[in-house]
């Protein structure tokens, strides 16, 4: 069974979507939909699968439920056959990677199979994959507390090296910065800050659940 995590704040930044992802799994007869990562309950169970969307999710699952396989909700989309792919009609769109899906190549692929399923053209960025540094605003401040305490492998020991902290009355600035670099209309994060910080700096963006659905 695959055990989907909403992500608070995936339903909080994107309501809507959120709702739609909901009662498009609710079909799958294979897809059981969970609460909070960081509410611990009975599922999942041996012979699960976690499917997470969102970077801080699926870093905390990692560890705190390290006996469980787990994949993106991009990666159980490519295996749907009923998936309704809209036609984005040969748009071309750039693909903002994300500092947190560093190394998770399977993610990175289906972000982009998933754009070329909806009828998209990817565009790449001159930094993107293993090599992107941008996380919108999670690197300019401390690692949260409850994510350090329940993932400490990642965001205790792993993340604060490459934290640089910067006053929050600068961020404006420098989502505008990194904003400028894009070269497409459309921007697709599949990361709830990358989204949100484009935004902030002016880019067309859009998390690319949003886009699917």
């Amino acid at each position: 069974m695959y055990i989907y995590y909403p992500s608070c704040n995936f339903q909080r930044f994107f309501p809507e979507t959120a709702k739609k992802i909901r009662a498009y799994l609710k079909t799958q007869e294979d897809v059981k939909i969970a609460g909070c990562c960081h509410v611990t309950n009975s599922l999942p169970q041996e012979g699960d699968v976690i499917v997470t969307v969102c970077m801080s999710c699926m870093h905390i699952l990692e560890e705190v439920r390290a006996d469980i396989p787990q994949i993106n909700l991009f990666e159980l989309l490519l295996t749907r056959k009923d998936f309704p792919w809209p036609d984005l009609q040969k748009e071309k769109i750039t693909v903002q990677d994300c500092f947190r899906a560093r190394g998770y190549h399977s993610l990175q692929d289906a972000v982009r199979e998933c754009l070329i399923r909806a009828n998209a053209v990817p565009v790449e960025m001159e930094h993107n994959r293993d090599e992107e540094i941008y996380d919108g605003a999670f690197l300019f401040h401390d690692p949260y507390p409850q994510n350090m305490k329940e993932a400490p492998k990642y965001y205790k020991e792993y993340l604060p090296a490459h934290v640089t902290i910067v006053p929050k009355e600068e961020w404006p600035e420098k989502f505008r910065q990194h904003a400028a670099l894009y070269t497409t209309d459309r921007v697709v994060c599949y990361c709830n800050t990358c989204t949100t910080s484009a935004r902030e700096g002016g880019a067309n963006a859009f998390h690319l659940a949003e886009l699917l659905f």
